[in-house]
């Protein structure tokens, strides 16, 4: 279902034993007296629109142009419109502003993998950006793992029933992204994912036909190859790569850019999977792999890039458990340069993809879809996905192999 926060309004005076009165804003007054026996005083009249024309000395249509920031209203009325409506505290009703226009000033943000850092960045991002401009987000969180066509239709069909007026989908895995591109919606959508996956759905076909739909992301291709071009310029010829869950697109993206550009500049690489993004599941895959070397101290490569940073902690525990200096043995790179990444010991090597930027792009597209004024983005697209770039931040892990 999706999430709508409720008003509640808090009674000044309290109950004989102290406790303040709350009172949902949907449960009549009268029923509210009568069931705390007349200890509650009446809460006051709604202040509405016609007050504060009245108050201000103007007809309500005045003020309705000061509320939807209108030019047609002189700056000295608009000054008088609004100390009035701070005076009173005058809130507009949205229900009735989305009768009077035929607007519900809604979206819906269907997101996935919430317990993420990219996932919840770009998401407090994009709904930063839609209160700024007077949009409601309604939010439903959907269970990556637990996935399913039906599940996605029922939580769309549900906010569609509210009246949103647009869709941000947040699909790091496959499934989610057929799903958001298949779905028949008549509104605008927004979909957030990588520009690679396992299978064959063509997003640049998708968008080229749909002039409703855009897809954006992190370039993650460009991002490894920067990775591959810093430990080749270093001097590092053999690297071992982990990957993180096969199902997330932003994982057959780094995999896939990292395989192909570490080849391209003479690094023989390995891959380890990890079925999901932990630090405790690649360090127990790391050790498992350590467990089939003869002799790991010469067979050990002298880098190792992870999927991302929680994969590089829980190398970097199981190298210092084995003796391994980072990075006089074995230099280190992760990926999403999250907060303490510059603290580890020694400070990590590490990409800084910028959700942020991604999440004022992903509205900025939106805002146009919807015919509302915005800045416009122009960004290079990969297989149909505009991309925001990453660049590498070089920190103490990585240096010229020692070994």
């Amino acid at each position: 279902m999706c999430i709508r926060r409720r008003t509640m309004h808090v009674d000044a005076h309290p109950m004989p034993d102290g406790r303040p009165t709350a009172v949902s804003s949907d449960v009549s007054d009268v029923a509210l007296a009568a069931s705390f026996g007349g200890y509650m005083t009446m809460p006051s009249k709604r202040v509405s629109i016609f007050d504060v024309a009245r108050a201000a000395g103007v007809s309500h249509q005045t003020v309705s142009r000061v509320i939807n920031h209108s030019p047609n209203v002189s700056v000295a009325t608009r000054a008088k419109v609004q100390a009035t409506i701070d005076e009173l505290g005058y809130r507009p009703s949205s229900a009735a502003r989305a009768l009077a226009t035929q607007r519900t000033r809604t979206i819906a943000l269907i997101a996935a993998g919430m317990s993420y850092h990219g996932p919840l960045s770009t998401i407090s991002t994009i709904e930063s950006m839609a209160r700024k401009h007077g949009l409601y987000v309604s939010i439903a969180m959907m269970n990556d793992h637990e996935y399913t066509q039906e599940a996605f239709e029922e939580v769309a069909n549900s906010c569609l029933d509210q009246g949103v007026e647009a869709f941000v989908f947040v699909a790091p895995t496959e499934p989610m992204v057929e799903a958001a591109l298949s779905a028949r919606l008549k509104a605008p959508r927004i979909v957030l994912t990588a520009s690679h996956g396992s299978s064959d759905i063509d997003i640049e076909a998708i968008v080229a036909k749909d002039p409703t739909i855009a897809c954006l992301g992190i370039d993650q291709w460009s991002a490894l190859r920067d990775v591959a071009e810093h430990l080749a310029g270093l001097g590092h010829r053999r690297a071992l790569y982990l990957s993180g869950p096969h199902d997330w697109r932003d994982a057959v993206t780094r995999r896939a850019a990292w395989e192909a550009e570490s080849a391209a500049r003479g690094i023989e690489s390995r891959t380890i999977a990890v079925d999901d993004w932990s630090a405790q599941s690649a360090y127990e895959c790391f050790e498992r792999y350590l467990a089939t070397l003869d002799d790991p101290k010469s067979q050990l490569p002298t880098a190792i890039v992870t999927a991302n940073d929680l994969h590089a902690i829980g190398v970097r525990r199981s190298l210092g458990e084995h003796g391994f200096d980072v990075p006089g043995d074995v230099s280190l790179v992760g990926y999403d340069d999250m907060s303490g990444a510059d603290n580890l010991m020694p400070p990590l090597t590490t990409i800084h993809p910028d959700f942020a930027a991604l999440g004022v792009a992903a509205m900025d597209v939106l805002f146009s879809l919807l015919g509302t004024p915005a800045d416009k983005v122009d960004l290079p697209k990969l297989h149909g996905v505009a991309s925001i770039a990453a660049p590498l931040i070089v920190r103490d892990s990585s240096a010229v192999p020692g070994r």
